[in-house]
């Protein structure tokens, strides 16, 4: 259902900027031919990706309508190019992958916005009356159009992710956010483009793509070390399983879990990569069972939990995540309080994750028993707003409804 909504929603788009844009372009002091080539060149730039900060890819298109914004002084033929080079693009994206729902919402996000950073363009210069030479105020017009355009994009983001239940509009609107500096990046390449044409011509593009293209490599440099950290990540928390002292899947099991009910919540995008590590590494302090003097003095959760954040402490970038792990076997609340507010809330919903994991397979529970098992221990060991969250997520993954 979703997704032929969203379908129906992206055909609509295209045909309002192809209508809309043919008309724009009619209407304009400018020739068609320009029109069209700087459509061609927004469709085209929109096939150019960069690795953003959020883990979604931005497309290059922002930054040539940076530079069309400065260059076009004509209303109508900044909107005609910018609509008839978004209707090219959907065209181009539906092109090279047919079915893709995600394609078709990121592309929902991007005409919006783009619609957005032209009007503003468009309204804010009717009092002024600018013309392309006055640089200063062409630069405040646009800058406050790229403000426009990074929020309601945003917004846009947020809104079409909407129709997953597992997915709050807070962590998506923060998660959006995330990719400020890459944005900054395509609106200064634009800008600089737009401004150095007049004086240099054709030697504006080299001048404006060599700063944007170091950026690109450190953005893409960054993403690769991520993606590098986070498999290093996994494969350490195996090492458990691996060595027979947890059950297999289990890290990456509670990971996934504990990571949807974070953005079920809306937790900042930050705090999610921070809990996603502690939920993978949250039975490292297993690996100390092979010492066969622990086994014989004893030890409880709570040695588990101190032994594996002192193992993961020894990476000082990893100390926040260490004390995630640390507190995760505390109950949230004690007799005699409403809450623990010392515990983290990653931390409970670590707990609450694990536990959820260790019911389906270990106890052998289908999803309901394993659900009403965690509700029993809400009194105190599972945060009950945390239950309810991991309810939801579930329900969501459609667990619930092959039961019923």
């Amino acid at each position: 259902m979703a997704e032929r909504k969203v379908h129906h929603l992206s055909l609509a788009l295209f045909l309002g900027c192809l209508g809309f844009g043919s008309w724009m372009a009619a209407t304009s002091r400018l020739e068609l031919p320009p029109i069209l080539f700087g459509a061609a060149v927004v469709a085209i730039t929109h096939l150019v990706t960069v690795p953003a900060p959020s883990g979604e890819h931005l497309y290059l298109g922002i930054g040539a309508a940076t530079a069309v914004a400065f260059l076009v002084d004509d209303p109508a033929a900044l909107l005609g190019t910018l609509s008839l080079g978004m209707a090219l693009t959907y065209l181009i994206l539906i092109a090279r992958r047919t079915r893709s729902m995600s394609v078709r919402s990121q592309y929902l996000g991007e005409v919006t916005a783009l619609m957005a950073f032209a009007s503003t363009v468009v309204v804010l210069r009717q009092p002024s009356g600018y013309s392309s030479d006055q640089h200063g105020l062409v630069l405040a017009i646009v800058a406050t159009a790229g403000i426009v355009w990074f929020a309601v994009r945003a917004m846009a983001r947020s809104l079409v992710g909407l129709e997953r239940e597992d997915l709050s509009a807070r962590f998506l609107w923060l998660l959006a956010l995330e990719d400020w500096a890459v944005i900054v990046s395509l609106f200064t390449a634009g800008a600089l483009f737009g401004l150095a044409w007049e004086h240099m011509r054709w030697w504006a593009i080299p001048l404006a793509l060599l700063p944007y293209a170091f950026s690109h490599l450190a953005f893409v440099r960054y993403n690769n070390t991520r993606v590098t950290y986070g498999q290093t990540i996994r494969a350490l928390a195996q090492i458990p399983e691996v060595a027979g002292l947890a059950t297999p899947g289990h890290s990456e099991r509670t990971a996934s879990v504990a990571v949807s009910i974070a953005r079920d919540i809306g937790m900042h995008p930050d705090e999610v990569s921070e809990l996603e590590y502690a939920a993978l590494m949250h039975d490292i302090g297993r690996i100390t069972l092979n010492e066969p003097a622990i086994l014989r003095a004893g030890y409880t959760d709570e040695d588990l939990a101190r032994w594996g954040a002192q193992i993961i402490s020894e990476a000082p970038f990893l100390e926040k995540v260490g004390e995630l792990v640390r507190e995760q076997h505390r109950p949230y609340r004690s007799i005699g309080e409403e809450r623990d507010e010392t515990v983290p809330l990653a931390s409970k919903i670590i707990k609450v994750a694990s536990a959820y994991d260790q019911a389906l397979h270990d106890q052998m529970l289908s999803p309901v028993d394993a659900l009403e098992l965690l509700h029993l221990g809400s009194t105190y060991d599972y945060d009950p707003d945390i239950t309810a969250s991991l309810r939801r997520v579930v329900g969501a993954r459609g667990d619930l409804e092959m039961l019923s």
